[in-house]
């Protein structure tokens, strides 16, 4: 701004020089010749042209910078995949049927032992199948024993129980042995891992004591799905009235000391009579531990029980004497704690057929026979 004014006034200065040379009005004037008008001309423009400020261009806003274009990878489809096939021969451990691991054994007892296998692989199993002892503590049975898997068949998908009998060793101590299965042509196959199955016992030389514990009268009894309960008859199924019918049993236990260690616990429900199809109309009965305490109309169980249980598929099996370690635990448990083990016994999966006939299995004396030593 301080440079403006004296330009200004410069430009007024050249401006009224060259006014000096404009014609006047007297009677003799003098003519301006176009040099002189040109040459003040030009000297205004020059002037005009050095004191013009010098232009800034205008500066655009830089323009940003073009991001690269982002390339979104297509998925690449990816080969299906392909199943790995099923060999002809292969097992899957489901239970321990009976003698369970760690079950405590008296020197020299006779027992035995009974796994369920389920056969996973793609050929069925017949009676040319073999069960063979692997390696380990053999307990009884000689080097290479082999026995029939079967005497049926076992197809893709099915479960078969294998028993074998064993006598413990007369020595105290821990004993595993293993077994595996053989096929008609003579290649050994096991379980899915590639591992054998096995029984481990626990032999003790302590005595061992043997008690019968039978379902006490008053306090076992048979509860209604509709409310109804009586303590004079045990029996479970349905009713005509198509009302599910519970079992409740109560055992005894004040006769085993409290510092017993329980070494096995035998089911023997095999005193019955079958009213109906209970099996083919409800399906498999099973045992379930519940305190009731005294027996009334809310212990009825209504929904599908969980918990360990027992089961009983058929009236074979349930002729049967078996094994089962989760009343050894619970009983051991009880001990010192209670006197008295209660159970219910119901069709778990259907409470009722509905069909108007009584499915049921009335029990005359439900009993445990209960193993254990003392110190």
């Amino acid at each position: 701004m301080k440079k403006t004014i004296p330009a200004i006034l410069a430009l007024f200065f050249v401006l009224a020089l060259a006014s000096c040379n404009l014609p006047r009005a007297d009677n003799n004037p003098t003519p301006v010749s176009d040099l002189s008008l040109t040459q003040a001309y030009q000297t205004v423009e020059a002037e005009l042209t050095r004191l013009a400020p010098t232009a800034t261009p205008n500066t655009l806003p830089p323009t940003s910078t073009p991001q690269p274009t982002l390339s979104i990878p297509t998925n690449t489809p990816l080969p299906p995949a392909t199943p790995t096939p099923l060999p002809c021969n292969l097992a899957a451990f489901e239970a321990d049927v009976t003698v369970p691991d760690g079950t405590v054994m008296s020197p020299g007892q006779v027992f035995t032992k009974t796994w369920r296998l389920r056969n996973v692989g793609t050929c069925t199993w017949t009676s040319g199948y073999q069960l063979v002892f692997h390696q380990g503590d053999a307990m009884g049975v000689p080097a290479g024993y082999a026995q029939a898997l079967t005497a049926g068949t076992v197809p893709p998908g099915g479960t078969v129980d294998i028993s074998v009998s064993l006598t413990a060793p007369m020595t105290a101590g821990t004993y595993r042995g293993y077994w595996r299965l053989r096929e008609p042509g003579g290649q050994y196959f096991g379980l899915r891992n590639g591992a054998s199955f096995w029984v481990q016992i626990q032999v003790s030389t302590a005595a061992t004591n043997t008690v019968t514990l039978t379902a006490v009268a008053g306090e076992s009894g048979t509860v209604r799905g509709d409310g109804h309960f009586t303590t004079s008859e045990i029996i479970v199924g349905d009713s005509s009235s198509n009302f599910g019918l519970q079992v409740f049993l109560s055992f005894n236990i004040t006769g085993i000391p409290v510092t017993a260690t329980i070494t096995e616990v035998k089911i023997n429900f095999s005193e019955y009579t079958i009213f109906g199809d209970p099996f083919g109309g409800l399906g498999c009965v099973g045992v379930y531990p519940q305190d009731y305490g005294v027996l009334d109309a809310s212990d009825f169980y209504v929904g599908v029980p969980s918990g360990p249980n027992f089961e009983w598929c058929t009236a074979a099996a349930l002729s049967e004497v078996v094994t089962d370690n989760d009343f050894r635990v619970q009983l051991q448990a009880k001990l010192g704690m209670s006197n008295r083990l209660q159970a219910r016994v119901q069709f778990p999966n259907l409470a009722t057929d509905g069909d108007g006939n009584a499915d049921a299995i009335s029990f005359t004396a439900p009993k445990l026979i209960v193993s254990y030593t003392t110190p």
